[in-house]
């Protein structure tokens, strides 16, 4: 008995192993990986730039995939084998969602990186269905509570080795600037030039095997509340100590990473967590409710009144619009001259090529009166423009080669290079190398361009192009394409040269843009059918049973990661780790309802209503019928016992 009884453990927890990897290791994978970004094709993209290396996204790809053809494997022979596999309404709505993600990907028009991932994300079509092939192999195999420590325990070797790498970076030691790190980060053909080898980030930033310091948001975002629901689910002190240690590694690590959308997110979510908590009594929610009410008021009382409340109101709602911020507004190349929008004063400026080999310049305001100029550097030819309205402006004719003649204009110090052709007029010559027609950029303004650490602007460009996404997305993996890259005045002003919008900043309108609206509502109503089944679990179970707070934890982490989501996108990088979170979440709730039989009483009494109120009405049937029957009886036996006398009387007669 017992030998079968370990054998068939070891056979369960073997079934475990792709979990494992998932959550606890992936994430932990940086390792190089050259390869051809295939963008060099587009205006926007520098063709010098073609080839890139990866440390922290492709080899996570690649390990997921892998991992996910095990699992597909292990499900599929499940089914040959004929054994049941657990199902619930809400995965309907996921099925949708893998639909949609599916016919997207198939009628995308970019198909390349739909299937092999692009520049600083690779996270194609196989990753995303493989996210839900893990919540539901995860369903279906996790039945036990040891099950769940199994995972939980296993999965946290590789959690502490990402934990760890953070912590350090927060104090200025980092892993990855060590011989040691950089050896192992890199193939044997980098191992002569690895002092060569850095990666872009402040001193004492945290970023550890994660890459952007966004993520740790969600990556310890979700573990910190999990981690708390931990220590008070279990027993023993060595483990309450453990998970000290391990919630104190986090905090260092997200403080580290100088992200502020975690702490928001774990901010909201505790809200509304101990507000589920306290409405197990009615009397404590209606004193929750007062307190938050009291807190929202007071809130908004210090964002207005205090400095550190405007500041954090500030970083929330932003403070300008790009028009109103910046002097340069709109560049337009038209065929006569270049248009330059100045504080909402245009300025139009030509120039031409003289047979002596000078390049002479034209200025014009919008009524085409010709504005003079005046040399104020003679060393380089550069013209200030004698007119207060573009002070702020300079002008530099330039031979960019022997037979191209062109102007720089500088604009609050920042240069914009133009020429002219015959065929098209002029031209921009943008940071990519390439001479282009400036292109007309479609924004919203409905929100401010530093909200958020700006990515109001962001979502400004993001909004134009839901319109045409409410039924079918434009696939997985390739938003950088429906986006315009050709942001020049932002990239010049705010963000850098060459720099591009890979991803949305906003987990739900990346998914709307990827795969459509509806699409991305099957995701969500998936994700809070989960949301509410917790809410009316956790209102009723006892949590004095060590799985309750496991369950909670892992609760509280997808709550986290959702309004996190908000702000931040999904990745390889902590994707599999949410949707591992979220798979054991919808077992132990499975567990839970049917350990305690929780709606079971629920449903017994409202089955025993139903059956007295279906019975009343019969019994008083019952009563009519039985009282008729005896009145009938009665006067029978009257009308037979007068016969009777009667007959009694005539005998004696």
């Amino acid at each position: 008995m017992s030998t079968n009884g370990n054998k068939n453990t070891l056979k369960a927890n073997k079934i475990l192993i792709p979990i494992i990897i998932m959550m606890g290791f992936i994430p932990a994978i940086v390792h190089s990986f050259v390869y051809n970004t295939n963008l060099a094709q587009f205006d926007w993209y520098p063709d010098s730039a073609a080839q890139q290396t990866d440390f922290f996204f492709a080899w996570k790809m690649i390990a997921i995939i892998l991992v996910g053809v095990v699992m597909i494997a292990i499900l599929l022979i499940r089914y040959l084998n004929k054994k049941e596999f657990l199902f619930e309404n809400s995965f309907y709505f996921l099925m949708g969602y893998a639909l949609f993600v599916a016919m997207s990907a198939l009628f995308s028009n970019h198909k390349y990186w739909v299937a092999h991932g692009t520049y600083e994300l690779f996270e194609p079509v196989w990753v995303v269905l493989i996210y839900m092939i893990l919540c539901y192999y995860i369903y279906n195999y996790v039945q036990e509570e040891k099950q769940v420590e199994v995972i939980l325990r296993w999965s946290g070797i590789g959690i502490a080795i990402v934990t760890v790498i953070g912590f350090f970076q927060a104090f200025g030691l980092d892993y990855f600037k060590t011989s040691l790190g950089k050896h192992l980060m890199t193939s044997t053909s980098w191992w002569n030039q690895l002092d060569k080898l850095s990666f872009n980030f402040a001193e004492k930033t945290s970023y550890t095997t994660l890459y952007n310091p966004n993520f740790l948001s969600f990556y310890f975002g979700m573990l910190i509340p999990l981690l708390f629901c931990l220590f008070i689910g279990v027993k023993k002190i060595w483990q309450r100590l453990v998970i000290v240690v391990a919630g104190i590694l986090c905090v260092v690590a997200l403080i580290g990473s100088r992200s502020s959308s975690g702490w928001m997110a774990m901010a909201l979510a505790a809200v509304i967590l101990a507000l589920v908590l306290l409405s197990r009594k009615k009397k404590l929610f209606v004193v929750g409710i007062a307190v938050v009410v009291i807190g929202v008021i007071a809130a908004c009382v210090l964002a207005n009144t205090t400095g550190i409340g405007q500041r954090v109101k500030n970083t929330i709602v932003g403070t300008y619009h790009m028009e109103d911020q910046f002097a340069l507004n709109d560049i337009k190349t038209n065929t006569d001259d270049v248009e330059l929008d100045i504080w909402d004063n245009p300025l139009h400026v030509s120039y031409e090529l003289g047979s002596d080999g000078v390049i002479t310049v034209t200025c014009k305001d919008a009524e085409g009166q010709e504005i003079t100029t005046t040399e104020i550097d003679q060393e380089n030819h550069i013209l200030g423009i004698n007119d207060e309205r573009f002070a702020n402006v300079q002008i530099q004719p330039i031979m960019f080669t022997d037979d191209t003649a062109g102007i720089k204009l500088l604009v609050d110090g920042i240069e914009w290079d133009f020429s002219k052709t015959d065929a098209d007029g002029y031209e921009y010559l943008n940071t990519a190398g390439k001479l282009i027609k400036y292109p007309q950029m479609k924004t919203s303004h409905l929100f401010r361009d530093d909200a958020m650490s700006n990515r109001g602007h962001i979502w400004n460009k993001t909004i134009p192009l839901l319109g045409k996404h409410v039924f079918m997305g434009s696939g997985a993996n390739t938003y950088m394409f429906e986006v315009q890259q050709e942001d020049y005045i932002s990239q010049n002003y705010v963000y850098g040269a060459n720099s591009y919008d890979v991803k949305a900043h906003c987990w739900y309108l990346q998914q709307w843009v990827e795969t459509g609206l509806l699409g991305t509502l099957a995701l969500l109503v998936f994700l809070f059918w989960y949301l509410v089944q917790s809410v009316r679990i956790y209102r009723r179970v006892d949590l004095h049973e060590s799985i309750s707070w496991v369950g909670f934890g892992l609760f509280a982490a997808v709550l986290v990661y959702m309004i996190a989501g908000i702000a931040n996108d999904s990745n390889v990088c902590t994707a599999p780790v949410f949707w591992g979170m979220l798979g054991l979440g919808l077992a132990v709730n499975r567990m839970l309802v049917k350990k305690e039989q929780l709606f079971v009483k629920e449903t017994v009494s409202t089955e025993a209503e139903t059956v007295v109120k279906q019975s009343i009405p019969k019994a008083v049937e019952s009563t009519k019928t039985v009282t008729a029957q005896m009145v009938e009886e009665s006067s029978a036996k009257k009308k037979t016992t007068k016969k009777q006398s009667r007959k009694q009387r005539k005998n004696q007669k």
